[in-house]
């Protein structure tokens, strides 16, 4: 099984190459400012709270609702802890509006500022620099921040060796043949670290390849007929009958 765990990744990434998650663009910049998948590429506390933004944003909506989002954030001023958390959440709400459930989602990232401001010093970074497993449990205890979106700031901010399970990941693990439809995150998450190298970089562009798998070709929908892994899916075999 970790020689499938591997080959889906070297054709992967021989058909989409490098993703360079996590990267965002504010205003006026023609390239993202920053690729965390870099190794040796340390992150700025800005970034890592951006990161975790993000994280937050993306939630039950597509990667560039929670952009626009971001970058409204950055025209405002409005992105940096201290002051996200201090805006009025009618205030927060209106800025990230086009990232959906955005009145839902305002108390969630001020409820996360205000945590980090209260208990680490306004730093994330010191929250993040904390064994993965306790980091992990403070995340979760927050509210509105579940598996995934914990998943998401331990490995994207914090450079934790942390596979993040999505929808995505479900979908095509279980077209594959690798999994049940029905199987939960923690038993598919186990899945990928059991058989894979625990390098937060590996966990990185893989996660972002699956992503990029499944919106180009493994949709609700599948486009079966030019997947890349097409030979190796149970689903995509199938079409062929």
């Amino acid at each position: 099984m970790k020689s499938e765990f591997q080959r889906l990744y070297q054709q992967l990434y021989r058909h989409f190459g490098s993703q360079g998650w996590w990267p965002t663009t504010p205003p006026g910049e023609t390239r993202p400012r920053y690729y965390p998948g870099q190794v040796g590429r340390p992150l700025s506390e800005d970034e890592q709270w951006e990161i975790a933004v993000g994280a937050l944003l993306t939630q039950n909506t597509a990667w560039r609702n929670a952009e626009q989002a971001l970058e409204a954030l950055h025209r405002h001023g409005a992105l940096a802890l201290q002051a996200l958390a201090g805006l009025e959440e009618r205030q927060l709400a209106a800025l990230i509006r086009s990232s959906g459930y955005y009145n839902q989602k305002a108390r969630r990232l001020q409820h996360l500022a205000r945590h980090v401001a209260t208990h680490h010093q306004g730093e994330l970074g010191r929250l993040l620099d904390g064994p993965t497993r306790a980091v992990r449990a403070e995340l979760l205890a927050l509210p509105g921040i579940g598996p995934e979106t914990a998943d998401s700031i331990l490995l994207y901010a914090g450079g934790h060796p942390v596979f993040v399970v999505d929808a995505y990941t479900r979908r095509i693990c279980s077209r594959l043949g690798w999994v049940g439809e029905g199987t939960g995150h923690a038993a598919l998450q186990e899945l990928f670290m059991k058989h894979l190298p625990a390098a937060a970089a590996l966990f990185n562009e893989y996660h972002a390849l699956l992503v990029r798998l499944a919106t180009s070709y493994c949709r609700s929908r599948p486009q079966c007929a030019a997947c890349p892994l097409r030979r190796w899916c149970r689903h995509g075999q199938g079409q062929d009958h």
